[in-house]
């Protein structure tokens, strides 16, 4: 599990949708979808219920959504004092 994949995953979860979350990626839409199928797979469970027009955080994904969040967060913070190190 990568940073990148864990971006995807926070975004799909706030899209609600594969194209509006590979869009604001960055990336196209197979590159999401084949990461989080490949994030699912590796985690063993379903992180996600496809609708016709939408996507939905299933609920034992919810608390994962919730704490792949902090860790983007933390990894953020990471880099910011490094940058603050460097800077000085």
């Amino acid at each position: 599990m990568t940073l990148t994949e864990l971006r995807y995953l926070v975004a799909l979860a706030r899209e609600r949708h594969f194209g509006h979350a590979a869009q604001a990626c960055n990336v196209s839409q197979p590159t999401l979808s084949a990461a989080i199928k490949k994030l699912e797979e590796q985690l063993g469970m379903p992180l996600f219920e496809r609708r016709p027009r939408e996507v939905v955080v299933t609920p034992q994904a919810e608390p994962i959504v919730a704490q792949a969040q902090r860790v983007l967060e933390q990894a953020d913070l990471l880099s910011q004092m490094a940058t603050s190190q460097r800077d000085q």
